[in-house]
């Protein structure tokens, strides 16, 4: 038996498990201040993040709610900081997104100004609740996929909603159910569904917003996103 400790000690010290990896940190958006932009007419503006406001991120991401214009991508510097010219005006909303490859931070929404910004108001937050991000399966190209985002509608009055559509037009994505303007009664909750069809591999995204106007004028953006596949 002694030849039998000696093994079981000599494995307790070299034969351990080896740790699993950590997976990498999620990317991490912190505080946006927004300036103008000198070689602008206008109708532009520089987000800025100081060292450490994109962290374990490559990029972010921008985009005027109130605009059609196409995303705004700058990449972070090696110590968390960046610029992003965004085609967008004081007053008005911007979503912005830390990115690392597939990873996402939480979007937020920020309103336009010269100074730290601010996130957007939003009026109904504890009863009208909508996910900020809807990820559509992969499709191959020429076919369709499918996923259904759901309203969740808890206000002691009806919830009027005027509006669900895309920021801007999209090829690839098409919302196919909720028809609006619509009244939805308390507690009822709200489905509409989102087709992907993608013309071509890659990733395809834009941003859904819903409108409401009673019992109190507000909106919520969700951002669509998924991948043309081969």
């Amino acid at each position: 038996m002694r030849w039998l400790t000696i093994l079981l000690a000599a494995c307790a010290v070299g034969c351990g498990v080896n740790p699993i990896p950590e997976p990498p940190a999620a990317p991490e958006l912190g505080d946006v201040v927004g300036r103008l932009c000198p070689v602008c007419d206008g109708e532009a503006a520089e987000l800025v993040g100081g060292p450490g406001s994109a962290r374990n991120a490559d990029v972010v991401w921008a985009v005027g709610l109130d605009r059609s214009a196409p995303p705004a991508v700058a990449e972070v510097a090696a110590d968390g900081s960046f610029v992003l010219t965004v085609e967008v005006a004081p007053g008005e909303e911007v979503r912005v997104q830390a990115r690392r490859g597939e990873q996402r931070s939480a979007p937020e929404d920020l309103v336009v100004a010269v100074g730290p910004l601010k996130r957007a108001p939003r009026p109904l937050a504890g009863c009208f609740d909508v996910a900020p991000e809807l990820e559509l399966p992969d499709a191959p190209v020429g076919e369709v996929s499918a996923a259904v985002l759901r309203i969740e509608h808890g206000c002691a009055d009806p919830l009027a909603i005027d509006a669900i559509a895309l920021r801007a037009p999209a090829a690839d994505l098409a919302v196919q159910g909720g028809a609006a303007p619509v009244v939805v009664a308390p507690g009822e909750p709200l489905d509409v569904r989102v087709e992907l069809r993608p013309g071509a591999p890659g990733l395809r995204e834009e941003v859904l917003l819903i409108e409401a106007s009673s019992p109190a004028v507000t909106r919520r953006a969700v951002t669509l996103f998924g991948r043309g596949v081969p």
